[in-house]
């Protein structure tokens, strides 16, 4: 049995062997949303509250005067071009990777959509694309566009079809691969440009095994793109090691604001940017222009500096924190939800059985937005729906379904309310 944690005043963690035993969170009190309110918000995977200590960075920026960047001569000017390079080092040592190699973005979904944008040009009706069928709609629909425009095929890498009900009721696979690889090799084969796969699911909750799929991709000469909305915000990223092309996540998943995205591009020199604007021609004529070559070419108009003042600040503060107490708190979460659902409700759970901060569930009799509507009437916040992920809940058999995801402010008794509002679903539709 996995080891549970408490944690002391100074948010060290302690040994504790009684699964009973209720356990608080030593963050909570850092996030004013929650402080404040009565909400019990089961729904992270979606977006994070954020915590005082980056609300007060963002603060101490704008009461400093905002600026520019690279546009002015005058101290806000400057200060803001020197802001902006400093979260642009911040980010590049957070996921180990060149400045250089660093561009802002709005978040996942745009990052995305710069790449596909850019290959617009590349693909023709003889090359094709793979995604899988785990994929968010941010990783999906730029893929089919991008393929539609081009006449390139677009493989889907299916999930393996023959899922087990475990012990503990959660969804487990054959092996350690959620996906049916049998066809991989013909995918990658398929003059393929470029594999698009997610890190985490926003579903199921797994980590994919993103390093044999990019080292399999690359014996082939095919670039990868990752996902990394979901996995960034529970375990370290290491994109030296994960050796992908491209890499994008969003800051509000990090506990940061929402409007602040990275995109990771190994060779930015081979990207074209999304948008044209101001800040990145370093010469303009009334027919043409000539981009500026540093990152900043894919970052055109006024950059949302205080975004991503939040975004560096959110970083601090999780390193701070450390991603192991993170994850050790997540997973005696996870288990408690997992335990409470199976033994005191009749709920079926759909998501991974290496599943540590997320649990997809789902009835037989009720619909998943009764059961949100429901419990948002005891103020307790899940998601509910396909999660902008209809082919992955189709390949499980599912139209829908409900989600309660963790984060560092929950704790046991978030669980205790949220079971004893499915109890009262139940009771309502009994």
């Amino acid at each position: 049995m996995p080891r549970n944690l408490i944690y002391d005043g100074d948010k060290s963690p302690i040994l504790n062997n009684n699964l009973n035993q209720p356990m608080h969170s030593p963050w909570k009190k850092d996030f004013p949303a929650l402080a404040n309110s009565d909400i019990c918000y089961l729904d992270t995977a979606a977006t994070c509250q954020v915590p005082k200590q980056v609300i007060d960075d963002i603060s101490g920026y704008l009461s400093q005067g905002q600026g520019n960047a690279g546009r002015g001569l005058h101290q806000f000017s400057d200060a803001a071009s020197n802001t902006l390079q400093s979260c642009r080092v911040k980010v590049a040592n957070f996921i180990h990777c060149d400045p250089e190699q660093v561009i802002f973005t709005k978040g996942t979904t745009e990052s995305i959509n710069l790449v596909s944008s850019s290959m617009q040009s590349q693909l023709t009706d003889k090359h094709s694309i793979l995604v899988t069928e785990m994929e968010h709609h941010a990783n999906l629909l730029p893929w089919q566009r991008l393929c539609q425009q081009t006449g390139a095929r677009l493989n889907v890498l299916p999930m393996q079809k023959s899922l087990q009900q475990t012990d503990s009721g959660k969804t487990d696979f054959d092996n350690t691969s959620a996906f049916d690889c049998d066809n991989l090799e013909m995918f990658l084969q398929d003059n393929c440009q470029l594999f698009a796969m997610t890190h985490c699911s926003n579903i199921l909750g797994n980590i994919n095994p993103v390093k044999h799929l990019t080292d399999m991709a690359k014996a082939y000469g095919v670039k990868t793109l990752i996902d990394g909305a979901q996995s960034i915000p529970h375990s370290e990223v290491d994109l030296s090691k994960m050796d992908c092309d491209f890499f994008a996540f969003s800051g509000h998943k990090l506990y940061a604001p929402s409007g602040s995205g990275v995109l990771f591009c190994k060779a930015p020199e081979q990207l074209e940017p999304l948008l044209l604007g101001g800040g990145i021609a370093v010469k303009t004529t009334s027919h043409n222009f000539r981009l500026s070559e540093d990152i900043t070419r894919f970052e055109a108009g006024t950059t949302n500096i205080s975004s991503l003042v939040g975004l560096t600040s959110a970083i601090d503060y999780l390193q701070d924190i450390g991603y192991q107490n993170i994850a050790d708190h997540e997973k005696k979460l996870h288990d408690y939800l997992v335990e409470k659902i199976l033994s005191d409700t009749q709920f079926k759970i759909i998501s991974h059985t290496n599943s540590h901060s997320l649990l997809s569930f789902y009835s037989d009799k009720i619909h998943c937005h009764d059961v949100a509507s429901i419990l948002a009437g005891e103020n307790i916040a899940v998601r509910a729906g396909h999660h902008c992920a209809e082919p992955c809940l189709n390949a499980l058999g599912h139209k829908h379904c409900v989600r309660a995801s963790v984060g560092l402010y929950n704790d046991f008794g978030d669980i205790d309310r949220l079971i004893n509002g499915l109890k009262k679903v139940q009771d309502v539709f009994d």
